[in-house]
């Protein structure tokens, strides 16, 4: 999904000059196009993240909409006290897209992994978050947000899921309890439908979850309240929107990443095996669950 928004992003700048790009040592070589169009509404900072983002707060208080770019753990965790302040309390309208989701990066260490991004930042108020699992979703989640005055949060994977429904949608009925697949955790999600015996409902809302939603889709078709939460992070903070708000809940269980560094270095797939977040390990859990 990260070459489909370069493409999709290069198409924004060049027709909207209200458009800023401020990258933070990333995206700079497939951005080129942008820097030959109009070197004057794209800029790399380097690796001086915080400043990037009281540049993008000053910019958007003039009437400019900044896109910021950088890998995730720089852009979030080094930064939270100016995504708060410049951002969250200014409530301006700015995207700050990341990369390197929880551990894409993974041969490079804990350095570049990040995997509690969602959480952090959906504490700020103001800010919507959001974890896309395909380009699809990321370019709705842009169309639909260019105009809104607070600030986004969008995490970008190097992984797709193959699901071409909408947000927020129940994929299959079933009363045995209700699965919610959030973004990219989930690869090949028609698989994951077909093997299952429970309801799948796929969101990429993070802050802007709708609970209320859910309980009339669960009412409506008669879902029990076992919830199952699939995550590609740590903990984005859904578990406690539905343990909150949902009554007579039989369980709750959460597939996600642990709380842990990962201190063996290899590729993002070994990493998954490790972690038991390859699909197929991920279905073998929820046929445990929902037997």
């Amino acid at each position: 999904m990260r070459k489909e928004f370069y493409k999709y992003l290069t198409e924004l700048f060049k027709s909207d000059p209200k458009i800023v790009i401020l990258l933070g040592d990333i995206g700079v070589h497939s951005l080129k196009e942008c820097f030959n169009y109009d070197s004057s509404r794209i800029y790399n900072f380097g690796i001086m993240e915080q400043t990037i983002i009281g540049a993008a707060s000053g910019l958007a208080k003039q009437g400019f909409i900044p896109f910021i770019h950088s890998i995730a753990p720089f852009i979030t965790e080094r930064c939270y006290e100016q995504l708060k302040i410049d951002l969250g309390h200014e409530n301006v309208n700015c995207f700050v897209v990341s990369v390197g989701a929880s551990y894409d990066y993974a041969a490079l260490g804990s350095t570049h992994h990040c995997f509690n991004d969602l959480r952090i930042v959906s504490s700020i108020p103001n800010f919507k978050t959001y974890c896309p699992g395909n380009f699809k979703d990321v370019f709705w989640t842009i169309r639909t947000n260019i105009k809104n005055s607070s600030p986004k949060y969008i995490r970008l994977g190097e992984e797709s899921n193959n699901y071409l429904g909408y947000n927020n949608t129940l994929i299959n009925p079933n009363t045995n309890g209700m699965c919610i697949i959030v973004g990219n955790s989930v690869k090949d999600i028609y698989n994951l439908k077909e093997l299952c015996n429970c309801s799948l409902y796929y969101t990429y809302d993070i802050s802007e979850f709708d609970v209320n939603k859910l309980k009339l889709i669960m009412k409506n078709f008669g879902i029990r309240n076992r919830f199952t939460i699939i995550e590609p992070c740590y903990d984005s903070g859904l578990v406690n929107k539905i343990a909150t708000n949902f009554k007579d809940i039989e369980f709750i269980e959460h597939i996600s990443l642990p709380k842990i560094f990962i201190n063996q270095y290899g590729t993002k797939l070994e990493n998954d095996f490790d972690l038991e977040m390859t699909d197929k390990q991920i279905i073998n859990k929820i046929e445990g669950i929902y037997f």
